[in-house]
């Protein structure tokens, strides 16, 4: 563990067109000239932040710190985690940090260029593109964050994760807030000595290049809710990502502490490490010792202080509800605890054991995953698939020591297996290509900077859209954070449209819903159905090469959502009694507005990953006080992958309650790993159907076209209330049952816990 590896010494020379980091040496000499530095200073500078751009000679030392880690105990753990050799792995850490390891002898050429700096540069090399200049001024860095926007470093006041908190947590105030948040905490040498619980619409971030260059102590998410009934059944719109973590301070399991993210849907743990276990349930039973009028437990309360449970039959203690949720990139020191979870989706994650859950699992790239064999009829159902096909990691945030941002855009890769932290500087961006947007800012002002080529990342908040977004440059990244929501124009076009020349796009960590349109007198029927979709990828004009790395555009995190944000307390409160027990006799709407659209998320461009996304038709609006009735909410599908959209792949994909196919898939050599369905209430029962003179849901959960050829889906769910709408796999579910060698799905329901591989055309 001590081998030396050097870089062969070269003469350092200026290089004005080299390319750093996306932009010419000139450009960022020019930057830091503005801050001060002499024309020399500053292409001095350039030249050691990039040693391999001009030939500079490096030289391992294991005991350098870096980012306040050990240069040594980095290699170790790429050796250890990662595989590689020590020779590959102090290369790496080289990559990662070159200032620090450049050698003292080492010759900077005195040949400074003192010519004109340009002012276009070429930033995204793509092939085939024919728009890849950036213009325009260059954006500050450090940017100015607004006040939704918290940054936090080592041993700051951490009083405000609290104080969001309180304001998040609340299931019925919370859930359709306006309000959205990103905590950011800066990398450190020590950890950061907080407890952060985690409610809606917020987001926490380490700003490090490794996760485990930002600690905090402990990492919450479970059900604020005193109703187990309901459990974490409705623990949306969260998320935490590039963090090292320790255990809850008082939740334990049979003794065992761990960090506590009971979730569902639209809530993500990503790029992470987890000291001890992770629990992804949360069991109301105080551990032995701890009162339960402890401020840092979660709400308590034995299963028998509910009178439903008793009738019903339980005795406690009982684990709460939990339904659908994602993971990825995710290092757990100790055991993963599925518990209760009645479904989740793990990519690239590794844990010492997986423990048991309740229904249906599904792993892709996750070594020691657990797997069911063809035919298990007996629930909890694991499917396992050895590696990951093509993926990028989501975009991320990196503040460096000298307090400028980054944008980390990991490289494409394929056959993954296991965690990837690695991270080197080709794949860091500066700030000053990246406008930071605001609520405030129109879609113009956003459109303009996407013109210039610019990345975005939006902060949090609501972005009432006047105009489409428009990307139309190679390798353009669009980042929301603490769920920046972006409400689709009142013209009914889409909230983002992709080009088709677009290649290398990156869209996360967004929200994308439908405006709500106001009634008026007139009914449902005579409204527009809304926009073609929220996020519509091409037009289905252009054909890419699925070998090649930079033909693929990738979706991270990203979430649609059809009604539920203006919740009706104008028209019933939630205490109001007189709520109908029964869907109303007429097509008459009950509010003042509604929103609406036909598609959610359109996909007409071949190369496209999707990584976590969760289409949703709201089915209620607070909590389950209003369930959604009548059609209200139109919306026909929520994934159409029309027939240009060949090589499309899903990692962890979820629609819910839309009234025509919820997946209509088209393309040729599409992939699908891990679908979660939930069919439509309000249009689903016949009697009901006939009652509220809609109706019934006679459509598919997913539908693959007849004319497919090769499709495959692995870990497929759909969720009715009545199972004979789709789980008896009708002939319009599978169209025909011409045997095929090149169309497989491997099946589990959450009724029949059968998995069962089957090779059919559709």
């Amino acid at each position: 563990r001590s081998c030396f590896f050097r870089v062969p010494k070269l003469a350092m020379t200026w290089q004005p067109d080299a390319v750093c980091d996306g932009l010419l040496a000139s450009q960022r000499a020019e930057w830091l000239m503005g801050q001060g530095r002499s024309c020399e200073e500053a292409q001095r500078q350039v030249m050691q932040e990039f040693p391999a751009v001009f030939n500079l000679s490096q030289r391992w030392a294991g005991q350098t710190l870096c980012d306040g880690i050990r240069a040594e105990d980095r290699a170790n753990w790429l050796v250890e985690h990662q595989q590689m050799t020590m020779e590959a792995a102090q290369q790496k850490v080289m990559q990662e940090f070159p200032k620090l390891f450049i050698c003292e002898d080492s010759e900077i050429g005195t040949d400074i260029i003192r010519g004109k700096l340009l002012t276009s540069i070429s930033p995204y090399p793509v092939s085939g593109s024919t728009n890849s200049t950036l213009t325009g001024t260059i954006e500050p860095n450090p940017p100015r964050w607004p006040e939704t926007v918290k940054v936090l470093s080592q041993g700051a006041d951490y009083a405000v994760v609290d104080q969001i908190y309180e304001e998040m947590k609340s299931l019925d105030k919370g859930q359709f807030s306006k309000s959205r948040y990103a905590i950011l905490f800066e990398p450190s040498a020590t950890p950061h000595e907080v407890d952060v619980r985690v409610g809606y619409y917020t987001s926490v971030y380490g700003l490090g290049r490794h996760p485990s260059d930002t600690k905090v102590r402990s990492l919450t998410s479970t059900n604020e809710s005193p109703h187990p009934e309901l459990g974490s059944l409705q623990n949306f719109w969260r998320s935490a990502e590039n963090l090292h973590t320790g255990g809850h301070p008082t939740y334990s399991l049979d003794g065992e502490g761990g960090m506590l993210w009971a979730v569902s849907q639209a809530a993500p743990l990503r790029r992470a490490v987890v000291d001890h276990n992770l629990f992804l349930w949360y069991l109301r039973l105080p551990p032995a010792g701890v009162s339960s009028k402890d401020a840092r437990y979660p709400k308590q309360g034995v299963a028998l202080d509910y009178d439903g449970w008793v009738q019903l039959g339980y005795t406690d203690p009982i684990g709460d509800f939990a339904s659908g949720g994602y993971m990825a990139n995710v290092q757990v020191n100790g055991c993963v605890n599925l518990g209760s979870q009645q479904q989740f989706f793990a990519r690239n994650c590794v844990a010492k054991a997986w423990q048991k859950g309740a229904w249906n699992f599904v792993f892709v790239g996750c070594p020691g995953a657990p797997h069911s064999e063809p035919g298990h009829a007996v629930a909890p159902v694991y499917s396992n698939v050895a590696t990951t096909k093509v993926v990028a990691e989501k975009p991320f945030i990196v503040k460096r020591p000298d307090g400028r941002y980054s944008l980390a855009i990991p490289a494409v890769a394929d056959a993954r297996c296991g965690v990837d932290f690695s991270l080197t500087e080709e794949e860091l961006r500066d700030f000053s290509r990246v406008f930071v947007a605001q609520p405030r800012h129109t879609a113009a002002e956003i459109n303009g900077k996407l013109a210039e080529g610019k990345d975005i990342v939006f902060c949090p908040g609501i972005y009432q859209l006047s105009e489409t977004l428009r990307v139309k440059h190679c390798g353009q990244v669009l980042l929301g954070l603490g769920f920046a929501t972006l409400v689709a124009p009142e013209t009914d076009m889409p909230c983002v449209q992709v080009a088709d020349e677009a290649a290398g796009i990156r869209i996360s960590g967004l929200m994308f819903e439908a405006f709500y349109r106001p009634l008026g007198n007139k009914t449902l029927g005579d409204l527009s159905p809304g926009p073609e979709a929220l996020l519509r990828m091409g037009t289905g004009q252009i054909t890419r090469d699925a070998s090649v790395a930079s033909s693929w555009n990738f979706i991270h995190d990203c979430f649609g959502r059809v009604g539920g944000q203006e919740a009706p307390l104008t028209a019933r409160d939630e205490l109001d009694g007189s709520r109908p027990s029964s869907r109303p006799q007429s097509q008459e709407p009950l509010f003042t507005s509604e929103a609406r659209c036909r598609s959610m998320v359109q996909i007409h461009q071949p190369c496209v990953v999707g990584d976590n996304l969760w289409l949703w038709r709201a089915d209620h609006w607070l909590s389950d006080q209003y369930l959604v009735y009548n059609h209200e909410n139109f919306c026909s599908s929520g994934l159409h992958v029309a027939r240009p959209a060949h090589h499309v792949t899903m990692y962890g994909l979820f629609v819910e309650h839309t009234l025509s196919d919820m997946t209509l898939w088209q393309g040729e050599d599409g992939v699908t790993y891990f679908y979660q369905s939930e069919l439509p209430y309000d249009a689903m029962d016949e009697a009901a159907g006939q009652t509220s003179r809609v109706a019934p849901f006679k459509a598919c959960g997913y539908l693959v076209d007849q004319a497919v050829q090769r499709h495959e889906a692995v870990g497929r769910s759909e969720n009715p209330e009545c199972l004979d709408q789709v789980l008896e796999w009708r002939p319009q579910d599978l169209r025909q049952g011409e045997v095929s060698s090149s169309v497989r799905e491997e099946i589990w329901t959450n009724s029949v816990y059968y998995p069962k591989r089957f090779s059919m055309r559709w």
